[in-house]
């Protein structure tokens, strides 16, 4: 029982594989995509976190702007910055009381300069600098114009420690030429300001970081965990694009990186969120896509055993009736339906195959050696194939419509009649009647060498053909070649059969020459030969392009030998099937006639 449904489990896990490798894709597929989306979402906030970020830093940075520029214009101070007097009066105490109070408020603004025409006239540091620092600063204000507030730069402080500065200042340079006459500077500790700039609220895991041109931090959230690796940084001021996201694969855990790049400030807004949380979501959905496929693959399993069993009972029961009408019943107990049915299908092609053998063999036989007078060959006379001993050729004769039996004979006889009217002088003419609608002709040279001119000889075939044609007569010819064997007497009657096939390919021709079947292509047809017919079909505007279509597809076949023909064509008329069966409007075109 097991080996007889060897081809059912055959059925079963081929079904079962396929829709368990389909659900497995499709899962994988449906994992990836929405773990892109679940990633897009993530990189969206936090790029909306660093744009409001960016607007909130450049509102800040306008208010110490403003707070620049009011200095600059007050009058007291702007007294100040240009007598450099710095002795104590009442217009001293109220710049230097506007000025602190200011700081005061804003308690990420660290240090204030007035700075009159020739040096610094007076400052207010809660963060002082080293006098080299102030130099500096003095001469920036000095050579700068008011549109490149803010800056960054470089300072030291007082106590030689090195730190990095945003400083905003107004002067009245508004173009490169324009006078100096002092300016006030205003610079913010990045530091202070960071505080007021990220908010972290509790089990946040993301982490925002501000960087210049150069990768460095200017101002983070609160960084818990390891710093921002510093490959990280180069690849985010590496790019070209404004905004983005990657993920970087550092020492540690892998994170996704998002950044905002501000082209005023020229300044980079990052964010790190951990890879692992920003797909958490999808990943806590991964048990549950796991019992979905698990549930689907039994489905799958259960559907895939009935289709097999459906599928198994009609090619069981043929199997059972191929093994049973060979008579070999051990081959149902001992091997497996798929091999046992496979192995009786040859031996009965083999016995077919030797029955027409010997069907043929016998015919012939009867054919030749039928004396005269005798029903199988009451009308031929009793001669000797190529008595003079030159050559022989054979003719097959064979109608080609299905006619009634008189008029069968009248078709045979007048073929019979043309062909020895026509070779009257060159050959004897021997007929036979094998088969109902075939006639088989052997002609042999009445002297030696009659047959020597073959385009004479050629002609009259031609000849003959073309007067059947045009009195009506649907039959067709087949030419073998020449030879002066007897032994070869079954060969040339073989050629000239086999050539008869050809006549399919030919639809204006009912005569076949074996010698021009010779050397015709034995390689298979190739498939653009059909793929113009095919289009012709199927796109209803070119339905008036099916016959020469066909046409020229004949005319390729004609090139081939018949076997690779044949196969090319049962291809197309498979094909053609198919698609009427797919377009139920095709099939009142016509095509299938052409």
């Amino acid at each position: 029982m097991g080996k007889r449904k060897k081809l059912y489990t055959r059925f079963f896990m081929s079904l079962t594989a396929i829709s368990v490798c389909c659900i497995l894709v499709l899962a994988v597929v449906i994992f990836y995509w929405y773990r892109n989306i679940t990633i897009d979402n993530v990189n969206k906030a936090n790029q909306n976190v660093l744009v409001n970020t960016e607007t909130v830093f450049i509102n800040y940075k306008e208010i110490v702007q403003n707070y620049a520029m009011d200095f600059y214009r007050n009058p007291n101070i702007n007294a100040l910055m240009m007598n450099g007097d710095t002795s104590w009066s009442d217009q001293l105490y109220s710049a230097l009381s506007q000025i602190r109070g200011a700081l005061v408020v804003n308690q990420y603004m660290e240090n204030a300069y007035i700075m009159g025409v020739d040096e610094p006239v007076a400052m207010f540091e809660n963060l002082p600098l080293s006098p080299e620092s102030k130099l500096e600063l003095f001469s920036r204000m000095r050579n700068n114009i008011i549109v490149e507030s803010p800056f960054l730069w470089e300072a030291t402080l007082n106590n030689g420690t090195p730190i990095t500065l945003l400083t905003v200042f107004y002067n009245d340079r508004a173009f490169a030429d324009s006078e100096y006459y002092g300016a006030v500077a205003l610079t913010i500790n990045l530091g202070k300001l960071q505080n007021n700039l990220f908010t972290q609220k509790e089990g946040e895991v993301t982490r925002y970081a501000v960087l210049d041109g150069s990768a460095s931090v200017l101002m983070h959230s609160a960084l818990s965990g390891p710093p921002l690796e510093e490959g990280m940084l180069k690849q985010v001021v590496a790019s070209s694009s404004e905004r983005g996201s990657f993920v970087y694969w550092g020492s540690g855990e892998p994170q996704l990186i998002t950044y905002v790049y501000s082209a005023a400030d020229k300044l980079w807004f990052v964010s790190e969120t951990s890879y692992k949380d920003s797909i958490r979501d999808i990943s806590n959905a991964r048990t549950l896509m796991t019992g979905l496929c698990l549930a689907l693959i039994i489905a799958a399993s259960i559907t895939a055993n009935l289709i097999s069993r459906r599928m198994y009972k009609p090619i069981g029961r043929l199997f059972g009736n191929i093994v049973h009408l060979s008579g070999n019943e051990e081959a149902l107990k001992t091997g497996s339906d798929f091999d046992t049915v496979s192995q009786e299908l040859e031996q009965i092609g083999v016995k077919l195959e030797q029955l027409k053998k010997e069907s043929d063999d016998s015919a012939l036989m009867r054919w030749l050696l039928s004396p005269q007078g005798t029903p199988e060959n009451s009308s031929t006379p009793l001669m000797s194939i190529a008595a003079s001993g030159g050559a022989y050729c054979v003719c097959v004769l064979t109608l080609l419509e299905s006619e009634q039996s008189e008029r069968s004979g009248q078709t045979f006889g007048e073929g019979i009649k043309q062909v020895e009217l026509a070779f009257f002088e060159l050959a004897a003419v021997q007929s036979f009647r094998p088969h109902q609608g075939t006639a088989v002709l052997i002609l042999s040279e009445l002297r030696n060498g009659s047959f020597d001119d073959y385009a004479l000889f050629r002609g009259k075939w031609e000849e003959i053909a073309a007067q059947l044609q045009h009195s009506g007569i649907c039959c067709a010819l087949g030419i073998s070649g020449l030879s002066d064997d007897l032994n070869l007497l079954r060969a040339k009657y073989n050629e000239a059969a086999d050539s008869l096939q050809y006549i399919k390919f030919h639809v204006q021709q009912n005569i076949i020459f074996a010698d021009d079947t010779i050397h015709l292509n034995s390689s298979p047809m190739p498939d653009s030969a059909l793929e113009p017919v095919l289009q012709a079909v199927r796109q209803t505007e070119l339905s008036s392009h099916i016959p020469q279509a066909v046409e020229r597809l004949l005319a390729v076949a004609c090139s081939y030998r018949v076997e690779s023909a044949t196969i090319a064509l049962s291809r197309l008329a498979f094909e053609l099937s198919r698609t009427a069966e797919l377009k139920a409007d095709v099939q009142q075109s016509g095509f299938l006639d052409n």
